[in-house]
């Protein structure tokens, strides 16, 4: 599994990252249909199931993974329903509901 040295946000708002180690809040874009990202590496991710559910939370509402050679692509399809599940978990704590 990669490293990473970036924060992981467990909010659905974009960041942007700026000179020493701060990060701006910029707008999400403004979708007029629902889209579908088709190449995504779940696995090499700090968090795939807080990205599932953030995506969703921004309109993203179909995502093909990718596994290459690169990958141990066992990784991806063994955890994929665990993923899933959080990130249902995940969306309902990030979401407020009126």
């Amino acid at each position: 599994m990669p490293s990473f040295d970036e924060p992981v946000f467990r909010d659905t708002l974009f960041h942007r990252k700026r000179k020493h180690d701060k990060w701006d809040i910029v707008d999400a874009p403004t979708l007029e249909a629902p889209v579908a990202d088709t190449h995504t590496h779940l696995q090499l991710l700090p968090d795939p199931a807080l990205s599932l559910a953030r995506a969703a939370a921004n309109g993203v509402v179909f995502v093909c993974t990718i596994s290459d050679v690169y990958e141990d692509g066992a990784v991806t399809f063994d955890q994929l329903g665990e993923w899933e599940h959080a990130a249902g978990v995940n969306i309902g704590q990030l979401v407020h509901r009126c």
